[in-house]
């Protein structure tokens, strides 16, 4: 058996540290972090010593630790969004083959330049489009496929943003502001346009778009309301933004897997809501109840290192996410639609939005001998295929483990990652660098014609 592929890390936030490293921790035969470069010192000895990294590997800096001759065979690299490109190219340069996390960097220009040093340095370059990776949307492409739905005619793709998501990321959070991060087509939204030509085999030729920021504005504010969410709001007992209810709680995170899961787990999150103390109670029996009622994970990490009830609401005081949202600096949009016409005549379109009662990605696929229908949400997922002669109907459960990051494709994309690093050829994985440049020159494209209100050939 060969050894664990050595790999570092650069950027110890959430994605990187939450949602891929803990795929080390339970397959420590396949993969070892050696190194971690991170300029939050909580986070960064954090990591080091869940993954037992010595003192003199970790850094606060990507500069430093790629100043080092290469310690291993791969880099993460899971950054802010603007922050991707020098990092992830100095470790091509340096001889790590990386595993950049989406969207690949915010510019035309920089995607093409990643694309090009991965190519002139003999480094493989995988981006994390965890959707190609799930179950579900592998189930998908394989039904489109395989002609069951006969030829496809019309495609509604709607990426459904809850209420409180659009809040925490796209007005108080980190891709708020296009000019700090990028466009909310991009950040949002390039996981769909890179899983819509992939599940059809299509590539798209022409599109438009439009869309706005109609609602977080400072004129939609109720009366009164002041800046911070703590600071005697008027309307904190009605609004649905109010940063403690969002936060200490986390109700609506709970609705929103309650509403899309299935089994025990949807039975324990109820109980929950309506009684507390008496899952508390029994924690002590079960892992999963113990996560419920001890749940450190996003959102509430990314307001503190140790969101205690007490830190989350000391960050709630003095950090971005107790704001109004209605006085924020945020400027992406809160909805925005594509329409893309693919080669044969396939009209498509892409809804994205952040006014969502629940968090999920809706499909209708409409074929010349039938219909397929799907829904992707936090806690399981489901497609279901109408045929029309037959009036048969197929219904597939599509759902991943409780708890599995994306659909579980978070961990089937660390595996396809090590085993295309194994193989040596980047297209053992569903997709490759060129795939996800693709997706990203989609995203551009509809910023532009949704500024421009135009029609783009692509």
């Amino acid at each position: 058996m060969s050894d664990p592929i050595q790999a570092v890390l650069i950027g110890a936030g959430q994605r990187g540290s939450d949602a891929y490293a803990p795929y080390a921790l339970l397959h420590p035969e396949q993969i070892r972090f050696v190194a971690v470069a991170e300029p939050n010192e909580k986070r960064r000895q954090a990591f080091a010593r869940r993954h037992h990294i010595a003192p003199e590997n970790q850094f606060a800096s990507w500069q430093e630790l790629l100043a080092r001759p290469t310690l291993g065979e791969a880099a993460l690299v899971c950054t802010q969004d603007w922050q991707h490109v020098q990092p992830a190219l100095a470790a091509l340069q340096a001889g790590y083959h990386v595993l950049l996390e989406k969207p690949m960097a915010t510019t035309e220009a920089d995607c093409r330049r990643l694309v090009q040093a991965s190519r002139e340095t003999g480094r493989q370059l995988h981006i994390c489009h965890v959707l190609r990776y799930t179950r579900h949307f592998k189930q998908m492409r394989e039904i489109v496929q395989s002609g069951q739905l006969g030829e496809v005619i019309d495609v509604d793709h709607r990426e459904n943003a809850a209420f409180w998501h659009m809040a925490h990321s796209y007005v108080r959070g980190n891709w708020r502001n296009s000019l700090q991060s990028s466009p909310m087509i991009l950040a949002k939204c390039c996981h769909d346009l890179d899983i819509l030509p992939w599940v059809l085999g299509r590539r798209c030729e022409r599109l438009s778009s439009m869309g706005c920021l109609s609602h977080f504005r400072a004129e939609n504010a109720p009366a009164g309301a002041p800046p911070r969410c703590l600071d005697g709001c008027p309307a904190g007992q009605t609004c649905p933004y109010f940063a403690p209810w969002l936060y200490l709680r986390l109700t609506p995170l709970w609705l929103s897997f309650i509403d899309t899961a299935r089994g025990p787990e949807k039975t324990a999150m109820q109980l929950y809501l309506k009684a507390p103390w008496l899952i508390r109670l029994l924690s002590p029996l079960s892992a999963d109840l113990r996560t419920l009622t001890n749940y450190h994970s996003w959102p509430v990490s990314v307001l503190s290192d140790d969101p205690t009830p007490e830190n989350v609401l000391e960050a709630l005081r003095s950090g971005p996410y107790g704001r109004c949202v209605y006085h924020c600096d945020n400027d992406v949009v809160d909805h925005q639609v594509v329409s893309m016409e693919f080669t044969g005549g396939v009209s498509v379109s892409l809804t994205m939005h952040g006014h969502s009662h629940n968090e999920y990605r809706t499909t209708r696929i409409e074929g010349t001998r039938g219909r397929l229908l799907a829904e992707f949400g936090l806690g399981g997922s489901w497609i279901q295929v109408d045929e029309h002669r037959s009036d048969r109907r197929t219904r597939y459960n599509t759902s991943a483990a409780a708890g599995s990051g994306h659909g579980g494709g978070d961990f089937e994309l660390m595996a396809a990652f090590i085993e295309s690093l194994r193989s040596g050829s980047a297209t053992v994985a569903r997709t490759t660098a060129e795939q996800a440049l693709e997706s990203h020159l989609l995203a551009f494209a509809a910023e532009q014609a949704r500024l421009e209100g135009g029609v783009i050939s692509l």
